[in-house]
């Protein structure tokens, strides 16, 4: 691996590295429960936290993200930043962002909006989670023609109760109306942890939050590393402001090893 940049950021102590999980470590998969890390990713991680403060940063709800990791010593990010756990969430505190909970009711009554007609929603998949949730439609037949019908029904009462929609890949968020993204949750991690150096991998809309972030950070003094997992609908902008691309989940399990390797014969 031929990047002084990328060495420069490697040679910082405290390091930080944190992933998106979904579409970074993991295959996207027809639903979010049939997803599954990457063959040898457990490994490198173990291998990583040897020199560095490693992070997995989710959409999914904290506890559904660190079932599917399942590794000890790492800082869990779950909802976008709004909870966070150094270590597994269920042998470690959680922490939930100040004011979340107050949402939480706003946020189920628009899911069951959802649920209720599921019937119409063919192949939709509702998901929720400690505030708000998410509604996957990847399964529709159709699914342009969902996601409208599932903003129509969802816009006015969301404004109603004071809650925001947010889309993914394929999937419409409900999150409270707090300033809780990738991006705070990675200068938080930096924060912490006194960091650096920071290097952050996503794939999807969500993560651009991040890789921004890390722009802010590098003109603050620290050393960052963006890297983007490119698919086949990847957003420009995720591409634009990365300082690496790499082709779907096995090029950034190769890089994620380089990047191990470097570190260990260094």
């Amino acid at each position: 691996m031929n990047n002084k940049n990328v060495e420069t950021v490697l040679a910082q102590r405290p390091l930080g590295l944190a992933f998106d999980f979904d579409g970074t470590l993991s295959p996207i998969a027809p639903t979010s429960e049939q997803a599954q890390l990457y063959p040898g990713v457990t490994d490198l991680l173990q291998r990583a936290q040897k020199f560095a403060r490693v992070a997995i940063l989710t959409g999914r709800e904290i506890e559904d993200g660190a079932r599917k990791i399942n590794l000890d010593g790492l800082t869990y990010i779950g909802t976008h930043g709004l909870e966070w756990s150094d270590g597994l969430p269920w042998l470690h505190e959680v922490h939930i962002a100040p004011g979340a909970l107050q949402h939480t009711a706003a946020g189920a009554y628009l899911l069951d909006l959802v649920a209720a007609r599921q019937a119409d929603l063919p192949g939709v998949v509702v998901q929720r989670k400690r505030v708000g949730g998410s509604i996957h439609y990847r399964l529709a037949p159709d699914q342009q023609e969902t996601r409208q019908k599932l903003l129509e029904l969802l816009a006015e009462p969301a404004r109603r109760v004071n809650m925001q929609l947010s889309e993914g890949k394929r999937v419409v968020e409900i999150r409270p109306p707090l300033a809780i993204d990738k991006g705070q949750a990675l200068r938080q991690f930096a924060q912490r942890n006194a960091l650096r150096g920071l290097i952050f991998a996503g794939d999807d809309r969500t993560d651009l939050d991040g890789i921004m972030e890390l722009a802010e950070l590098r003109q603050q003094g620290l050393a960052t590393l963006a890297i983007t997992v490119r698919h086949h609908d990847t957003l420009p902008a995720l591409l634009q402001h990365a300082d690496i691309v790499v082709d779907e989940v096995p090029g950034m399990v190769a890089l994620l090893r380089d990047i191990i390797e470097v570190v260990e014969c260094s």
